[in-house]
């Protein structure tokens, strides 16, 4: 990730606020890495948060999700599963942890409830507003600009 003007883009690493902190702020110490892989031929990405430091929340979360092109440059994102490593975890379960999304359907009906059509405008997305080999840049559909480099 090269910017972003996201300030939640690392929101789950966030602990222990001290007065005049912002919400994207994560306790000292702590060192967060993002990242995607993407796999285009099964038309999904994986984004992934590592987090490090004697105060890390967790040590790793991934995040499926579908993507779908609706028009040249709209991809629609359908969140699928997800995990959560914690090595530190107060309960053995809680070490591995694996959860899943509600399925797409039940977003769709959501849009549709506020007046879209989750066709052209679904419950996440993103526009391609630059891409090359080496960087992509993209707007979300809540206005989020995000730069991204292969590596």
């Amino acid at each position: 990730l090269l910017f972003t003007n996201a300030k939640d883009a690392e929101a789950p690493a966030r602990t222990e606020k001290k007065t005049g902190e912002s919400e994207a702020d994560v306790a000292e110490g702590v060192k967060i890495t993002t990242g995607q892989r993407i796999d285009a031929a099964a038309g999904e990405c994986i984004n992934y948060i590592y987090a490090s430091g004697e105060k890390r929340p967790f040590d790793q979360l991934e995040i499926t999700i579908k993507m779908t092109a609706l028009a040249p440059s709209r991809v629609r994102l359908d969140f699928q599963r997800g995990r959560a490593l914690n090595e530190n975890a107060p309960l053995p379960f809680l070490k591995d942890f694996r959860f899943r999304f509600p399925p797409a359907f039940v977003g769709d009906v959501l849009a549709t409830l506020k007046g879209k059509d989750p066709k052209v405008e679904p419950p996440a997305y993103f526009d391609v507003l630059y891409i090359d080999n080496e960087v992509r840049c993209h707007r979300t559909g809540e206005g989020k600009i995000f730069v991204q480099m292969r590596k």
